[in-house]
């Protein structure tokens, strides 16, 4: 597929002008989009470089981006769905956690996911049905999810954003220690499913995530053989949803866990 190979050199391209800005992000200006949300000139050039390119390549294409979400009129049919820089507060922060994230669907479907880490030079990517790699210093990898089978010996993600404190995390966080499970939040919820899809960590759970943190993640776990539960809710893509990705054999034990599905 033409949209794929494009898809993964162009991730490399907006993953190197996000790097660029991470080691300048001292002079970025920083606006708030909401308590604990943040946005910078580098997430509004690195979404514009990767705009412009889909616009040149496929004009026919439409483009829902995380910061232009509120003015995307559609349609869904052919649509490249994009984070720019998912994990704006680490990467002000200086933290090496933060990725680009590149989903395209057709007709609802995911068929390409590429998510980039430029810290480490890693690109994740997948194509439906045709398996998920990492690539990294020439080398390519094919991904392969964890073969975690109990609750008690999982590393699991639970990704919440920090803009209002909300009891059901707290209450999550309970049931997944109550059950014996190691927890983290890295603070990027695209680059943990990512993750999630390369076998480093056993699961990653969210409640309220929008589609351009989740849907290129869900695919790479989908392809490397896990289990991405339903995405987008009933409400469809616009409006986040929960999240979980996680190893085959604890995915209906968590699912019940956690209980929104």
């Amino acid at each position: 597929m033409e949209r794929y190979a494009f898809a993964k050199s162009l991730a490399h391209r907006a993953g190197s002008r996000a790097l660029e800005w991470f080691r300048r992000r001292g002079e970025l200006t920083i606006d708030l989009k909401g308590p604990q949300d943040f946005v910078t000139h580098a997430d509004r050039e690195v979404q514009a470089l990767i705009e412009r390119e889909i616009a040149g390549a496929f004009p026919g294409d439409a483009f829902l981006g995380e910061e232009t979400a509120p003015a995307f009129r559609g349609p869904l049919d052919h649509c490249w769905i994009v984070d720019p820089i998912d994990g704006t507060h680490n990467f002000l922060r200086g933290v090496r956690y933060y990725c680009v994230s590149m989903a395209y669907l057709e007709r609802g479907v995911r068929e390409v996911g590429v998510i980039y880490d430029p810290e480490h030079g890693e690109l994740f990517h997948a194509r439906r049905g045709h398996g998920a790699w990492c690539e990294s210093a020439g080398n390519q990898t094919q991904l392969r999810a964890s073969r975690c089978k109990k609750l008690d010996q999982a590393f699991v993600c639970v990704g919440h954003n920090d803009r209002y404190p909300e009891e059901r995390y707290i209450e999550l966080k309970q049931k997944l220690m109550d059950a014996g499970v190691a927890t983290r939040n890295m603070g990027a919820g695209a680059l943990q499913l990512a993750h999630v899809a390369a076998g480093r960590f056993d699961g990653f759970i969210e409640l309220s995530l929008n589609a351009w943190d989740a849907c290129a993640g869900l695919l790479l776990i989908e392809e490397a053989g896990g289990y991405a539960g339903p995405f987008p809710g009933p409400d469809g893509l616009l409006v986040p949803a929960p999240v979980i990705g996680c190893a085959k054999e604890i995915a209906w034990p968590l699912v019940e866990l956690v209980g929104v599905w």
